[in-house]
């Protein structure tokens, strides 16, 4: 691992530690978890299925902070030549209002890591592993009040800055928000 991406993981996770501490102590409301599947389409290792985990922590009623987790795979080609990725990211979400009460439009942008793992069809030196790197995201989303939980959908591109040069990521996200 790069000396670059140990000093991000080192920093995401000393932030992410102190998350509750800070942001929840001080919220208005509860935070929320959010759980969906990730579709994601990669210039690199072409299309993965998966799934996010994702908490947030109000900071007010237009802004939280959040962070969260996918485990996606690219299985297409079957199992013996799969790839799979671990992403965390830690975002800040803008809720922009809406006349609806039960719907909200948002805007979310923040850093993450790509970090591919597995066999592959892939030879070290090429292909995914050259991939592996921070990242920097934007994105927007939509929510729709359900009873008793909510639905979620957003799109939110990401720049992979590897070591040998910069990789595009396209998610697509479905899931529900508790």
């Amino acid at each position: 691992m790069t000396t670059l991406l140990r000093r991000f993981l080192l920093a995401a996770v000393t932030l992410v530690s102190a998350l509750p501490l800070s942001t929840v102590a001080s919220a208005q409301s509860r935070g929320s978890l959010g759980v969906g599947f990730n579709t994601l389409l990669s210039t690199e290792q072409g299309l993965g299925l998966g799934f996010r985990v994702r908490g947030a922590w109000p900071m007010n009623e237009d802004l939280s902070l959040a962070a969260g987790m996918a485990v996606t795979g690219f299985v297409l080609g079957g199992l013996d030549d799969a790839d799979y990725l671990l992403d965390p990211q830690i975002s800040l979400i803008v809720t922009i209002g809406s006349p609806q009460p039960d719907r909200a439009t948002y805007v979310l942008g923040g850093f993450g890591a790509y970090l591919p793992f597995g066999d592959g069809h892939h030879k070290p030196g090429e292909g995914h592993q050259d991939a592996r790197g921070p990242t920097i995201h934007a994105g927007m989303g939509w929510v729709r009040g359900l009873y008793s939980t909510r639905l979620f959908y957003e799109i939110d591109p990401a720049l992979v800055i590897g070591e040998a040069g910069i990789d595009l990521v396209f998610p697509f996200r479905l899931g529900v928000i508790f």
